[in-house]
């Protein structure tokens, strides 16, 4: 093969830090680089040559990939860039970006295809930390507001696909204010930190908990079976809240609107306002929580 005969070729597959592999019509490994044989930890790379990735990656996978070559090797067209995921046998992922070139004889005719494989394992680690940190509060690794939206809308499909319930809870600390100037910032963040434990610990899994906005939180309460298991909840947390995010001296107190899907609103906007308003009402009654 001419490919083989070239020093320029040659050494592009023996010192670049991306894998290089020829595939014949067949799909099957025709000649592969330095860095591809050590990803497959083969220290000789004829051992797989004539082996196609089903054999390598397994059927899924190797399917998936089939399916891509012959579409390069069929239509003639390069594929750019082709972001794919394998998952290993003990459940480790492996992010790669591919682009796959097809390869024509002096007669013009496919006769494979060239393909270049690079990881991207720390450029999706780094997109997944700026998604992360676009919709969590870093002080607390709760949800943020923007998270929230997306769950209420999430929630309301499923109501009304179920016929089910749903309940917004509006938390505000009181005089959270005066914790802060007392005692210090740091301690105030601790108790925010301490509180998101206590609302974590105590809801299910299925709820959803947000840090909306300095010292206010919203939980999401989804499928409840009647109204009043909202009023339930609430109150459970308004005792965990003043007996444990300051089990001292039982400084930190709050107030709790409660709103619910369908009666209170069919947005996430109006919903959220209803509770909203609700917390304001309860705190200026003195309450423990209120109803929108």
């Amino acid at each position: 093969m001419q490919l083989e005969d070239s020093w320029i070729f040659t050494t592009l597959m023996e010192n670049t830090a991306d894998s290089i592999y020829v595939k014949d019509r067949e799909c099957r490994l025709w000649l592969i680089n330095r860095k591809m044989a050590l990803s497959l930890n083969v220290s000789d790379p004829s051992e797989v040559y004539g082996k196609t990735d089903k054999e390598l990656f397994g059927k899924e996978f190797g399917e998936r990939t089939m399916q891509n070559d012959l579409q390069v090797m069929e239509t003639g067209q390069p594929i750019i860039g082709l972001i794919e995921r394998y998952i290993n046998s003990e459940g480790e992922s492996n992010w790669t970006s591919t682009t796959k070139f097809p390869l024509r004889d002096d007669r013009g005719e496919i006769i494979g295809l060239l393909g270049i494989t690079r990881d991207i394992n720390e450029l999706k680690d780094s997109e997944m930390e700026y998604k992360w940190l676009a919709t969590h509060d870093p002080l607390t690794s709760l949800a943020n507001r923007y998270l929230l939206n997306d769950r209420i809308e999430q929630a309301i499909f499923r109501a009304k696909r179920d016929n089910e319930l749903f309940a917004l809870l509006f938390i505000d600390l009181n005089s959270f204010k005066e914790i802060n100037d007392i005692a210090g910032h740091d301690v105030g963040d601790q108790y925010l930190i301490n509180l998101a434990s206590i609302l974590t610990e105590n809801l299910r899994t299925t709820d959803t908990v947000v840090r909306y906005g300095g010292d206010e939180f919203v939980v999401l309460l989804d499928g409840i079976k009647k109204i009043e298991d909202s009023a339930l909840v609430a109150k459970k947390l308004s005792k965990k809240i003043r007996d444990e995010t300051d089990p001292q001296d039982h400084t930190v107190t709050a107030a709790i609107g409660i709103c619910v899907f369908p009666q209170n609103g069919q947005t996430p906007e109006a919903l959220i306002k209803a509770a909203d308003q609700a917390m304001y009402e309860c705190k200026k009654l003195n309450l423990q929580y209120k109803f929108a």
